[in-house]
């Protein structure tokens, strides 16, 4: 059993990348850190014993105003760059992407002076949980620069993606229950991956202990209110291009679906606000914090409290 009072916290999935992000660049929980890269990068365990995080701090609350950063970029010990990124949702245009931040990194490596072959290797380190590729995709794959008959042109830059959609337990033990972890959401999960071991058990209390956090849980909220919006934004410019296309209205469409658009995304945003206000409310965090974050007046929250 997990000893933290597991059922006075919600559980921040790891899946949101400013938990994510919070999680592993803990330094407590180096060790962590460390079992997540042995389980999916083929790495001296000896170049893990110190990690340095190049760009710590939690990514900008607006998450449509990411812009040129990763989740988590590393240096190891002996100089390999490793960097990690959480995508939850297909993106045009991911693939080159990832492409460009390994080029980046490898490219920044090289000083004045200094040899070809001094570099050290670069290694990126995607977790998805959508199908990348058209054909059948496994949980872990690596992929190198290399010729048409296979051969591997380099292995001084390598990309892993790590799928969260192909978890199985027929595959190999860490990655399981590290696939496991990365998508838990509940309490009960939560005890079932900390019963396989004591390593695990110490990763599931480490994760309630970030879940804790008032920083995750504002970085959550705005990260679920944004999906909120964006969901209502397609849905409703689904419904209005149904209904032109039935109707025959194209006059004064896009008036009509910017006023209405704007009429539904409130509504909506308003009641989903309501129930993470509540929830907020039942993890007894500070009203002042609530208010912050959901942007409600202080005596709405109260009347909120007396709904409860």
């Amino acid at each position: 059993m997990i000893s933290i009072q597991a059922k006075d916290v919600k559980i921040l999935p790891l899946t949101i990348d400013g938990v994510f992000k919070m999680y592993f660049e803990e330094p407590s929980n180096l060790p962590q850190l460390r079992s997540f890269l042995l389980a999916h990068v083929e790495i001296d365990e000896d170049d893990l014993t110190e990690i340095q995080i190049i760009n710590p701090g939690l990514p900008k609350m607006r998450i449509d105003d990411k812009g040129f950063t990763v989740d988590l970029m590393l240096k190891t010990m002996s100089g390999n760059d490793i960097h990690i990124e959480m995508q939850t949702g297909k993106e045009p245009h991911f693939k080159e992407r990832v492409q460009l931040y390994n080029a980046r990194a490898a490219g920044s490596q090289l000083k004045i002076g200094q040899k070809y072959h001094e570099t050290k290797r670069t290694i990126s380190l995607i977790v998805v949980d959508f199908n990348l590729f058209g054909d059948y995709n496994r949980y872990h794959e690596k992929i190198f620069m290399c010729r048409d008959n296979g051969e591997i042109f380099t292995e001084a830059q390598e990309i892993n993606i790590v799928n969260l959609k192909r978890v199985e337990e027929s595959q190999c033990k860490s990655q399981y229950l590290w696939g496991k972890l990365l998508k838990v959401e509940t309490v009960e999960e939560l005890e079932m991956i900390a019963n396989e071991s004591e390593e695990m058990k110490d990763a599931a209390e480490k994760l309630l202990a970030v879940s804790a956090d008032e920083r995750a849980q504002a970085y959550a909220l705005s990260q679920w209110n944004h999906e909120f919006k964006m969901h209502n934004r397609k849905l409703y410019e689904q419904q209005q291009r149904e209904k032109n296309l039935t109707e025959g209205h194209e006059k004064g469409h896009e008036k009509g679906l910017e006023q209405g658009l704007e009429q539904g995304l409130e509504q909506g945003l308003e009641l989903k606000t309501i129930e993470i206000a509540k929830a907020m409310i039942a993890d007894n965090l500070p009203l002042e914090t609530i208010s912050k974050y959901t942007g409600l007046a202080i005596d709405e929250i109260k009347a909120l409290v007396t709904e409860l």
